[in-house]
Formats: structure tokens, sequence, C-alpha cells
């Protein structure tokens, strides 16, 4: 006898993967929790989230937001000003040190920081350039909707049952005079770049994990009871400003997300993980899941990685339905259409750092 006798299947490379469909492979065998319509689940993190985000609904459960637009907004309007894109207004959260930064401006941790640049038609907020990206009408409206936003922010952590964010990124920009992160390099999207002043960083695993530890420790004493489900994006990056190939430059920055997330996880019996990059980047999908560019996940690719997650965190009870996602991947092309909440394209800043993305 030995340890690797009688494992379930999951636990060989053969019965595991090479005798089933990839579709159809159950990826999280065990949870530490499951998910329900009860549930307020609030949502943040880089592009890919937003995939996750406007899927909950479809399986039943409910994607909680936190700053709903005002009632005179059309809703095709509020679409575009991020409006229920994720619970809270704050864009694109890349990184695990700007989601610290966004709950220390929200609790008084930091002082708020007003980093804009002015524009022919308005006055666009760096830290949130994607939200409003045509800028507010003065310096005074930008400050307004940042206080209420945090405002917002604040409830969010205080009173969500479940917050699911995901990881995308591990190089940054980083502003010497105030101390905070941008979630693009100023002068891609919106504002200019000062060499003097913005720096970059291309975090490692364990700053990746102290500022995730940060973040979990901090809300547990107001919130003893949110649950975490942490996920890594399998987008890869738009561009790099390391000295390594963009792909190179990819895997570093994945493999050290997945590092910090597994610490996190396996040391918190409120912390989960749900394997996204893995479903759709490992390589036995021959890149399946993938749209044209290679870079970007096809709405293929979300609807099997939205039936895997609804299969592992979602206990069927009665009292609710779950709307069918097909169970395979070689279903038609118009059920894996009509599985997709949104077709919506998705709000993605950090393309902004290729200048030849078209």
């Amino acid at each position: 006898m030995h340890p690797y006798q009688n494992l379930p299947q999951w636990s060989y490379w053969k019965s595991g993967v090479t005798n089933n469909i990839w579709g159809d492979l159950d990826f999280k065998p065990n949870t530490k929790f499951k998910l329900d319509a009860a549930d307020d689940i609030a949502t943040a993190g880089s592009c890919f989230a937003q995939h996750l985000a406007r899927n909950l609904d479809k399986l039943g459960l409910k994607h909680k937001i936190y700053e709903m637009a005002p009632s005179i907004i059309p809703e095709i309007r509020a679409r575009e000003l991020q409006y229920g894109i994720f619970s809270a207004r704050y864009g694109n959260v890349y990184t695990a040190r700007q989601l610290r930064q966004v709950i220390e401006f929200a609790f008084g941790f930091r002082d708020s920081v007003l980093i804009s640049t002015a524009t022919p038609s308005g006055v666009v907020d760096l830290l949130r350039p994607g939200v409003q990206s045509e800028g507010f009408d003065s310096l005074h409206d930008l400050e307004l909707d940042r206080f209420h936003h945090f405002a917002c922010v604040k409830q969010l952590f205080l009173n969500a049952t479940c917050f699911i964010f995901t990881l995308g990124l591990t190089e940054a920009w980083w502003d010497q005079e105030s101390g905070v992160v941008f979630p693009v390099c100023p002068g891609t999207k919106a504002g200019s770049f000062d060499p003097a002043r913005h720096k970059f960083v291309n975090f490692s695993a364990l700053e990746v994990y102290e500022d995730l530890h940060w973040c979990i420790e901090f809300v547990k004493k107001i919130n003893p009871g949110l649950r975490w489900i942490f996920t890594v994006s399998p987008v890869a990056l738009a561009a790099t400003a390391s000295e390594n190939h963009v792909v190179v430059a990819t895997m570093a920055s994945k493999a050290k997300l997945l590092v910090a997330a597994d610490m996190i996880c396996s040391s918190n019996d409120h912390c989960d993980y749900f394997p996204s990059f893995e479903i759709v980047s490992s390589t036995p999908t021959f890149g399946q899941f993938l749209d044209g560019d290679l870079r970007n996940i096809s709405e293929r690719g979300v609807n099997v990685v939205m039936r895997i997650f609804r299969n592992s965190f979602i206990e069927k009870s009665e009292g609710w339905m779950l709307q069918e996602i097909p169970s395979s991947p070689l279903d038609s092309l118009k059920q894996i259409g009509n599985a997709i909440a949104n077709s919506a394209q998705v709000e993605c800043e950090e393309a902004f750092n290729d200048p030849n993305a078209g």
C-alpha cells in the first residue's frame, strides 16, 4: 500500500483528464461552502470578472449592486458609466494592492486622493478612468462622486455575504507623490505620463498574499460572516512593461497570482478558490476557449467556466430553479450564446497599454 492507491478518479491524469471531455471535467470536486439565492454576492476584479458578475443571475444567484445608477439615467447610459458591471462603480480592479487601496479609502485608513486630468469634455478620475471616460463636469463633481462611491463600497463590505474577486495582474504603476497605484498606466487611457513621478512595479507572490491577507483580516473584523471566492483571470496581459516577452510576462504574473491565492485559501476556512485560469488556459484545451486574438475568452469559454462554477458552488434545492446552461462544449453555438447573460463587450482599461491594439 502507498498514498497514491485508492484515490478519487480526479486525482489521476489518465482518469481525471485523458478519458474525459474537457468541458465535463470536475475541476472543483470539493468546496468549503455553497451559495444560494439568499446570498448577497459582491464582485470585483479584472476584465474577466465582468463575465462572472453578469452571469450570476443566470445561475439563480443574486449579484448584489451596492452602487445603483440614479433612476433618471437610461439603462444603456448607466452601463456606459459602469453602473451595475460590478457591485460598486470602481471599474476594473486588476491587482490585490488596488483592492486593498479601495478598502483603505472607503474605511478612512487612507486620506482621499484626487488624481485627475482635464480633457476637452471634462475632468477624468485617473484612479477610475473607465467609469466616466469623458470626465465629470468639474473637479467638485468628481470629488462628490468619489465620496458617494466609497460610501457604497463601505456598505458592500459591511453587508455582503460573499465576495468574488478575480485577480488579473501583478504589474502596475504607482504614484510616488501619493503612494497610490493606478488601474492602468497614466497616459494610456487618460492623463499624461511623468517618468519622475510614475513608477513601474511588478508585485511578488508574497506582496500579493500580504495585500489579500490584509483585506480579509480587516473585513473579518467588520463582517465576520463574509466568505471569499478567489479566482485568477485567464486573460493574458495586453502589454508588459517588464523586460520579458508578453507571453513569458503573462505566465509569470499568473503564476504569482495562483501561488498567492493558494496560500490565502489554504489558510482560511472562509476563503475558497475557483480555477477559472486552469479551465481555460491549461494545455489540453488547445486554445478552444479563446477568441481569435488568443487573449480574450470566447463566449464558449465563459459558458464552460460558469457551468463548472454552478456545479461547484450551487446546491440544488426546492424553491428556486437553476436556469439551464448547456452541459457540453459540443452543444450548439445558439445554445451557448443564449447562456451568456449579456453580449455587451467587456470593459478592459488594460487594453489601452497596447498603443497598437485596434
